[in-house]
């Protein structure tokens, strides 16, 4: 994950699991080779949530991909929601399938009118995947899954409990116990359909993806809670360097958990806590901190490049239970509060000073929103704190633009990737008075640990995210895909830092570096109900429900993935 100042910043399943998955895969494919004449399709539905639908299927004599359908049991009826080529890039596949690309995954929920209605549905709906064969349709293994599309809000609203974990669900993913998945770069690079588009991670000129072999010293995972490893109910955390492929002085573990974290003031690059809001009499909640700080990585800083990342969130399929809220949906909580408070800020630390004047450092805070309209994931990401390079001295002019990204580490809650549009909270607050959103910027002269500015170091937000995202619509700033007027899925919240250890003058890098520091905290986040009138739903696609031809059960299973 990233922004636009040089480039970008993810079901449970465990080893043993993914072992007997694999070992019934590999029996299945033996009993076949014994009579050449039958062929037959094989393969596995992975999983199911509120996001997306993902899988694999290949036929054990072809190389060719399989189609699969989606369908949905509603009232006892199955009804088709969507088909596609289980064509997708997954490396884990060669010794099951010929080649790697028999992936699916199913992100277009209302592709159809039945797929709109799951978005206000109550209760679980059963998702099912069938693979075509000669013989008709036949259901996968592991399907069908059961998903709720009701919202959750947030799991912790008013950040009261404050556990968090780190993204991968496999502790030891990117090691050499559980090489790093990849995928396909859904986004052309440098551009796709006019806009700019890069690659987390690093690009390559022929593929636009690293690929290879991804194995790293270390897995980072790490957590709050006391004991076990957290699959619901937690924040998430993404600790991040760019580029985080091929980088060794800059990254030792995989994509989103590139170093370790530690509790702030350890020495580490990443700090986290969530600890009691003693600062503003308020220890029944927990204020989040977030800390970078890159005195102790002098290789990187020296030998290499690295920008780090840092961010937690509520998501969707990853701790956070189920979808957030929706857009165009009326009666639901859609104004986000928060408190924000630069607690610490490199420029303002002496112990941080540099011996030229004038230099400035490239850091930022934003907050992240996630959503989910024509199968793409839709970020919008708002700069909270200025980059100093544009601020310094001046009236901030504000960034503004719209950008693909790609995220291609499979077992990611970011995964495949964003189209998202970057905007400062000057920009946005002046596009968007019409529909009175404003964002208030923080000022980098006023930090908690300066007593003498500590009063004004805390901000408190309050963003209408239905208006918001009118305003972006009125303004057509998703371009050939603006936002339909059917139910929408909140499916992420984050708030994040970034920076990088290069000295700037006038915007423009100096050739020197030096260590690097952000702390930010967060409070008291919430959702709650906002006293507009929601707009009311425009016309629903037609439906492309088909009756369920020749059904029948596949008997075959595959590496589970997620």
């Amino acid at each position: 994950m990233g922004n636009t100042h040089a480039s970008g910043s993810r079901a449970h399943f465990e080893p043993a699991v993914v072992r007997r998955s694999v070992t019934a895969a590999i029996i299945a494919v033996a009993v076949l080779a014994s009579a050449p004449s039958i062929a037959a399709i094989i393969g596995f539905h992975d999983s199911s949530d509120s996001v997306k639908t993902i899988g694999w299927a290949c036929s054990t004599s072809s190389a060719d991909p399989v189609k699969v359908h989606l369908y949905v049991n509603n009232d006892g009826m199955l009804k088709r929601l969507d088909s596609q080529l289980a064509d997708k890039r997954r490396d884990d596949l060669g010794s099951t399938c010929t080649g790697v690309g028999h992936a699916f995954r199913f992100s277009d929920y209302a592709a159809t009118t039945d797929g709109v209605a799951l978005y206000s549905s109550a209760g679980a709906v059963g998702l099912h995947v069938y693979a075509e064969t000669p013989e008709g349709l036949q259901r996968l293994a592991g399907s069908p899954r059961s998903v709720s599309f009701e919202p959750v809000g947030l799991w912790d609203p008013g950040l009261a409990n404050g556990r968090w974990r780190t993204d991968l669900n496999n502790r030891v993913e990117g090691t050499a116990q559980a090489p790093l998945l990849l995928g396909d770069c859904v986004f052309t690079t440098p551009f796709s359909d006019g806009y700019a588009a890069f690659s987390g991670g690093g690009d390559d000129p022929t593929t636009h993806c690293r690929y290879g072999s991804i194995i790293n010293p270390v897995s980072n995972a790490a957590t709050s809670a006391a004991s076990g490893w957290p699959q619901d109910s937690f924040w998430v955390i993404t600790a991040n360097v760019e580029p985080a492929l091929g980088n060794p002085r800059c990254a030792n573990g995989p994509p989103g958990q590139s170093q370790r974290i530690t509790p702030p003031g350890t020495g580490s690059l990443f700090g986290v806590a969530a600890l009691p809001d003693g600062e503003a009499l308020h220890p029944e909640r927990k204020k989040f901190h977030l800390v970078l700080n890159s005195w102790n990585t002098n290789e990187c800083r020296t030998s290499s490049y690295g920008i780090p990342y840092l961010a937690f969130g509520a998501q969707a399929d990853r701790g956070n239970n189920g979808p957030i809220t929706y857009l165009n949906r009326p009666g639901m909580k859609t104004v986000l509060k928060f408190g924000m408070t630069l607690m610490d800020i490199a420029e303002r630390n002496p112990a941080f000073a540099t011996t030229q004047q004038g230099l400035q450092r490239y850091r930022q805070s934003h907050l992240l929103i996630e959503a989910i309209w024509y199968g793409k994931k839709r970020w919008l990401f708002v700069e909270m704190l200025p980059d100093a390079r544009r601020s310094d001295g001046v009236v901030d002019a504000g960034i503004d633009a719209h950008i693909r990204f790609n995220w291609h580490m499979v077992d990611s809650f970011i995964y495949p990737g964003a189209d998202y549009v970057y905007k400062s909270a000057a920009v946005l607050s002046a596009q968007c008075a019409q529909e009175r959103v404003f964002v208030t910027p923080p000022s980098p002269s006023n930090t908690y640990l300066d007593p003498a500015t500590r009063v004004n170091s805390r901000v408190e937000h309050s963003i209408d995210l239905q208006k918001t995202f009118d305003c972006l619509d009125r303004l057509a700033t998703w371009g050939v895909e603006p936002m339909p007027t059917h139910p929408i899925p909140i499916t992420g919240i984050h708030f994040g830092i970034e920076m990088d250890d290069r000295l700037y003058r006038d915007g423009s890098f100096t050739g020197e570096a030096a260590p690097n520091a952000l702390w930010i905290a967060l409070d008291d986040i919430r959702l709650e109900t906002s006293p507009m009138v929601a707009k009311i739903a425009g016309p629903l696609p037609v439906d492309s429900m088909e009756p369920v031809p020749r059904l029948r059960d596949g008997a075959r299973g595959g590496r589970r993935r997620q």
